[in-house]
């Protein structure tokens, strides 16, 4: 039982060094340890024009932004336009699933990794 739980809270261990935030209207998983930072999705569906940055402050301290994570922009039907900062380093899998209005993205040389299905269904 207790090799069980320590399994148990040695797998939570990583959740508890991470926590998603809202920061200028774009929602963030932080992780504290090597100070970066995955876009994610939010309580509301990304519209217009979003720019993400190099870097974000949270509670006074730095994060760079390295990443677009799984669904972060699904179904944002309104989002017309994306400008990804060059600190952003990989795009995961659906990031950008079922676009209609999407007219403009502007993906950075520091991007090296582009998941499956990414950019499905965009028009």
């Amino acid at each position: 039982m207790k090799k069980k739980l320590l399994t148990i809270v040695l797998m939570l261990l990583p959740m508890l060094a991470s926590t998603a935030v809202e920061i200028d209207d774009i929602y963030y998983i932080l992780d504290r340890d090597t100070k970066t930072a995955e876009v994610t999705n939010g309580k509301y569906f990304y519209d217009g024009s979003v720019v993400i940055p190099e870097r974000v402050i949270h509670e006074g301290t730095e994060y760079s932004v390295t990443s677009i994570g799984a669904y972060a922009f699904c179904n944002c039907s309104c989002l017309t336009s994306v400008t990804i900062g060059n600190s952003v380093k990989s795009i995961d899998f659906f990031a950008f699933y079922n676009y209609i209005d999407l007219t403009s993205i502007i993906i950075p040389n520091s991007v090296t990794s582009i998941g499956n299905y990414a950019f499905q269904e965009c028009i």
